[in-house]
């Protein structure tokens, strides 16, 4: 009979992750946290369509991304000009934040190395953690939301399950469709993120078919562009924003466009760290990302401004597709439009499988195969998101406009500062290098040691950036109807301001007080992760050294070109 410590270890050895022993590194690996190698990264141009499709415009919340900036007293001109204006902005964004994933084939908790510390990293992923916990719930609950609507199509006695849960945040129907959804995706976190190609691309083509027929739906069945657009005010029961209130409206909107999608922007490198060649992701996300987000944004305005004419009886604006989805089902009663609904709502589940799945729970799998290498892996980690989402409650966390810019412009308070260092350190003070084996030291060997394991540069320049956004951030809290002289308007100015500063103070404080090594990076392909004709060094360019060569295979022109930063891009 076997003693329980032996059990124990034999439980142990069981639960924990196969280590990556290819690789002469300090810390404990696994082939989710390595640099990618060539065979490991599938993604081409089109493929990055794909993936923004589906996980950055063409989904629920792309949807609701227009409509929601009513609430802040724009009409549909002035709100449609703000999601151009933000998106066009955060298309170059999202290239420069997923340039070191392109080039140096990291995920993002690698990269946060770099500028936070090989312990300090630990901070910027715990935020980051909790965003992707806050996300996989929220769209999880969307995704439901389209199912329950699939499934009131089939079965219009579903509704009946209507018994009050959550002290009334939700009917036992909404539970029961949420369950389910969560069982739906799990099979499709079985696959790695190398694999999701091809779904993503024939998602994005279904949904994408799905915008437009109920645009021109929409657009036919109101005999125009609908109510809201004619009489925004009348319609949506907002006071229209006037003179100086109106600039400042414009601002957070272009602001809460941003916050949206902040965190979509901070891991960008999560996914482009599977691009075949570096330059793969560059035209497809400035052309995807403001093209994609800004017709969805615009048609969900229009479709909302439609359903405002035609169902004058709703006591609510229904700027979600499923509550649009839902009002078409139950006004129509018919067997065609219940048709309709149903491929519809099934489309935006797929899409929302995208997001729950790909964008969230992967990306927070990603995060804990870092952080905890030895017991998660990427698959291990998105099946544990997934389950955090009953813990998050979505049901309480989004329930009219208001709420939803309150939620999505809170980001900007964190997310402006963490991006301003990491963009600072990685492309002004480094010049776009890395030293990968550093990355994976353990101890003062490591460039990255910094202090304990923690550059306090960036802890100070976080701090600095972030300070005097929190009292317009209580204000949207505890009273949004009222402005706080001067905070409120910094706050609408959070992500602007606060990756400014935040990125200004740190290279200050890198200037007077030095970061050993800025422009160094290794002597040989030691992961196996470039082909021969893209191995970056310094400052962007490729330096030709085959996997597994040893640095004295490098004549002295070559190992002066590392060092000095002159050899030429390939």
């Amino acid at each position: 009979m076997s003693s329980p410590s032996s059990f124990r270890a034999r439980l142990v050895r069981k639960l924990e992750v196969q280590r990556d022993s290819d690789n002469v590194v300090d810390i404990y690996v696994n082939k989710d946290t390595i640099p990618l190698p060539p065979s490991r990264r599938p993604y081409g141009p089109w493929h990055f369509v794909g993936l923004w499709m589906v996980t950055g415009s063409f989904n629920v919340g792309g949807w609701t991304t227009g409509s929601s900036l009513i609430s802040l007293g724009l009409n549909v001109w002035q709100a449609m000009l703000a999601i151009i204006v933000a998106h066009t902005f955060v298309g170059f964004v999202c290239v420069a934040g997923g340039h070191p994933g392109a080039k140096w084939h990291i995920g993002f908790p690698i990269w946060m190395k770099q500028n936070w510390g090989i312990w300090g990293y630990l901070f910027p992923m715990a935020i980051r953690v909790f965003l992707s916990f806050v996300w996989t719930a929220t769209n999880t609950w969307y995704g439901s939301q389209c199912l329950k609507v699939l499934l009131t199509c089939i079965w219009p006695s579903f509704l009946d399950l209507n018994g009050p849960l959550a002290n009334g945040a939700m009917k036992v129907c909404d539970f029961v469709a949420f369950v389910v959804y969560i069982l739906l995706c799990l099979p499709l976190m079985w696959f790695s993120p190398e694999h999701y190609k091809k779904p993503f691309m024939a998602a994005s083509v279904t949904v994408a078919t799905t915008v437009f027929v109920l645009l021109v739906w929409s657009t036919v069945r109101a005999g125009g562009g609908g109510a809201l657009l004619a009489d925004v005010s009348g319609v949506s029961g907002v006071e229209p924003a006037r003179g100086g209130q109106l600039g400042w409206a414009f601002v957070a909107a272009v602001t809460a466009n941003i916050g949206g999608i902040a965190t979509h922007m901070w891991s960008q490198s999560d996914y482009t760290r599977y691009a075949r060649r570096p330059g793969d992701q560059v035209l497809a996300q400035l052309v995807m990302v403001p093209l994609g987000t800004i017709v969805v944004a615009c048609i969900g305005i229009v479709c909302t401004s439609c359903a405002a004419t035609l169902y004058p009886q709703e006591k609510a604006l229904l700027w979600n597709p499923y509550s649009f989805l839902e009002a078409v089902r139950r006004h129509e009663d018919n067997s065609g439009a219940r048709a309709g609904v149903a491929f519809a709502a099934i489309a935006f589940m797929v899409s929302q499988f995208g997001m729950v799945v790909a964008s969230n729970s992967v990306i927070a799998g990603i995060d804990l195969a870092a952080l905890l290498p030895r017991w998660f892996t990427i698959r291990r980690g998105g099946y544990f998101t997934i389950g955090f989402a009953f813990i998050m409650q979505p049901w309480t966390l989004l329930n009219s406009a208001s709420s939803f810019l309150t939620v999505v412009g809170s980001l900007n308070v964190v997310l402006g500062p963490l991006m301003g260092i990491m963009f600072a350190d990685y492309f002004l003070l480094r010049r776009t290098t890395m030293k990968l084996t550093a990355m994976y030291g353990a101890g003062p060997d490591s460039i990255y040691w910094y202090t304990g394991g923690w550059n306090w540069r960036a802890a100070v320049a976080w701090c600095s950036g972030v300070w005097f956004l929190l009292p317009g951030l209580i204000q949207r809290a505890v009273s949004p109807k009222l402005a706080w002289p001067g905070w409120t308007n910094l706050y609408q100015l959070a992500w602007f301001l606060g990756c400014l500063v935040s990125g200004g103070v740190y290279l200050v404080l890198a200037y007077f007080w030095p970061m050993p090594d800025v422009l160094a990076v290794d002597d040989q392909d030691y992961f196996g992760t470039f082909s021969e004709d893209e191995v970056p060094a310094l400052g962007g360019p490729a330096l030709v050294v085959a996997p597994g060569s040893s640095s004295a295979s490098l004549d002295k022109d070559e190992k002066s070109g590392m060092v000095e930063g002159k050899v030429q891009d390939v």
